[in-house]
């Protein structure tokens, strides 16, 4: 069995997390070979060496993050992926509802559990597990990555609250399956799985394996209502807002009048325009027996 473990995965708590897998794997008489990430990039480079091998199944231990990577190095291949999710958002866990940031049952599952075909999306060259976007959302990915003295829940709230300094509304273009439609927004998100931002559940209805993908958009709100309505984010329960619409597409591009940065996966990803499509059930991960 193959591991590629990202040490600096929550905060820098995922090397406690993969000491105790290491463990457990022992425990178990699993012969496991670790492979540790070095920086940025370099999960998708383990990962497109072990989909030239004969491996099965891989373990990634690690955040949303370094499973964004593992995928882009083995998107198409049989290759199957257990995700062992010690990151600080988590959010392709609790789509697929697996655990997250429990090592002994992430493992069990990991080992034990069925492999599953999801979507991915794809923007341009690079694959997405859970969501690209621009506006508020990329901003508060600007301000979380610059707050390194800053840990958990505490680095995201006071990213939020520097990103709503920013809040402005966007003219955009929306192009869903070559319809065109122009709308002003704060934030605009493709999503592939429900989640993003480490638990919210921004497209309540979004399916991993529907062949779709759910585009979130928030329109001109102001600050105060955005701050009222945060809580209702988590809940899922934001969908009534007149200020909030999800639309649905294979394809979709969204162009700004000048260049913004694009998040994706939780990282900056270059500038807009935004090109994404679905592909579906493009990888295998391990679930739960059900």
């Amino acid at each position: 069995m193959k591991v590629i473990a990202n040490p600096a995965a929550g905060n820098g708590r995922g090397i406690n997390h993969i000491e105790r897998l290491r463990k457990l794997l022992d425990a178990r008489r699993v012969s496991c070979e670790f492979l540790t990430t070095q920086g940025p990039g370099h999960a998708t480079e383990l990962a497109a060496q072990l989909a030239k091998s004969e491996t099965r199944r891989v373990i990634v231990a690690g955040g949303d993050g370094t499973v964004s990577e593992v995928i882009n190095g083995l998107a198409g291949t049989a290759v199957e992926i257990g995700v062992v999710a010690i990151g600080t958002g988590n959010d392709l866990a609790r789509t697929l509802k697996l655990p997250y940031n429990d090592v002994a049952k992430a493992v069990a599952v990991a080992l034990s559990g069925r492999a599953r075909a999801v979507d991915l999306g794809r923007e341009r060259r690079r694959f997405f597990v859970s969501s690209v976007g621009l506006g508020f959302a990329s901003d508060v990915v600007e301000q979380t990555n610059r707050r390194s003295w800053l840990g958990g829940s505490a680095k995201f709230f006071f990213a939020v609250h520097r990103a709503l300094h920013k809040l402005r509304a966007i003219p955009i273009l929306l192009e869903l399956d070559g319809e065109a439609r122009e709308l002003d927004c704060v934030s605009v998100l493709v999503q592939n799985t429900a989640y993003t931002g480490g638990g919210l559940l921004i497209a309540p209805d979004a399916r991993i394996d529907d062949g779709l993908l759910d585009v979130a958009v928030i329109g001109a709100i102001g600050k105060l209502d955005l701050v009222c309505n945060f809580p209702r984010l988590y809940r899922g329960t934001h969908s009534n807002h007149p200020k909030f619409a999800v639309y649905r597409a294979r394809k979709v591009r969204i162009e700004t009048a000048t260049p913004l940065p694009v998040m994706l996966d939780g990282d900056i990803w270059g500038y807009s325009p935004i090109e994404a499509e679905v592909v579906s059930q493009a990888v295998k991960v391990v679930v739960d027996h059900e």
